[in-house]
């Protein structure tokens, strides 16, 4: 209870800076719909001139902009871009830090385990990451609530909003196996902006590409709002792929740590 403690105070202020950077994001670009539903028609016919390879790497769905949870699948896309970029930060640092700060030898000479010392670590991550979540889905909500005039569907809101935190929490396993795996990590942004923004180019290349097998490779296509906005439901498949991939991950990263030898000096 110690480590968790120590842990969210040490992650407060990094949580609290990515939790207003997410919630003014969607603020200001959800802050553009009612000008654009003043000239809409406009609008489309110019989003209709893009090439589709450009609209769909850029999220636009023409369809979709008519409605206001439409449009806001659109400022998701940008949205879950930061908030892989938060949880890969957190999966790379949570572990590494230590070694990098030189204060592994507080934690490890605490009479805990390196099981529990890993626990705490993932409950400290699970509560930043549900912190963060819950403040950008009221935010959210209140403005697509206000810009809603005949009403939204509340389901397909909170499944579109929830593949949020299950998309980080799949970012995050992906980058702590990787941070126990390495020998040594001496920046955390440079490796977790090389990692997302790699997932981020193949999911562009799947969604401009005929062939689906391209979005396995990539946690950005597991949970698409277009599918969600038509059928009101996850894909199955990709569920099941993206929750393999956290239980093998975090599995893993329990077993690397428990015989990792960690430099404190």
């Amino acid at each position: 209870m110690n480590i968790y403690k120590h842990e969210l105070k040490v992650n407060f202020i990094t949580m609290v800076g990515w939790t207003v950077t997410l919630c003014g994001l969607v603020a200001m670009l959800m802050a553009f719909y009612p000008m654009l539903k003043n000239d809409l028609d406009t609008f489309l016919k110019m989003l209709d001139s893009f090439p589709p390879a450009i609209k769909a790497v850029m999220g636009i769905a023409v369809d979709s902009f008519k409605s206001p949870l439409g449009y806001y699948t659109f400022a998701f896309t940008y949205s879950l871009l930061f908030a892989a970029i938060q949880a890969m930060n957190l999966g790379i640092g949570i572990v590494s830090k230590e070694e990098r700060e030189k204060t592994a030898d507080f934690v490890l000479t605490k009479p805990a385990s390196r099981v529990k010392i890993l626990t705490a670590k993932l409950l400290t991550v699970l509560t930043v990451l549900i912190i963060t979540n819950i403040f950008y889905t009221t935010v959210s909500w209140l403005f697509i609530s206000g810009l809603a005039e005949d009403g939204i569907s509340v389901d397909k809101f909170v499944l579109i909003n929830a593949s949020l935190v299950l998309s980080q929490i799949i970012f995050f396993s992906i980058g702590l196996v990787i941070s126990v795996a390495a020998k040594k990590i001496k920046a955390v942004l440079p490796v977790s902006l090389g990692l997302v923004f790699g997932f981020f180019a193949i999911s562009a290349f799947a969604v401009t590409s005929a062939d689906d097998k391209l979005r396995y490779f990539t946690p950005f296509q597991y949970f698409k709002t277009e599918h969600i906005l038509i059928n009101g439901s996850y894909e199955n498949a990709y569920l099941i792929i993206g929750t393999a991939i956290v239980m093998i991950c975090i599995s893993a990263s329990y077993l690397l740590f428990k015989r990792r030898d960690i430099h404190s000096v």
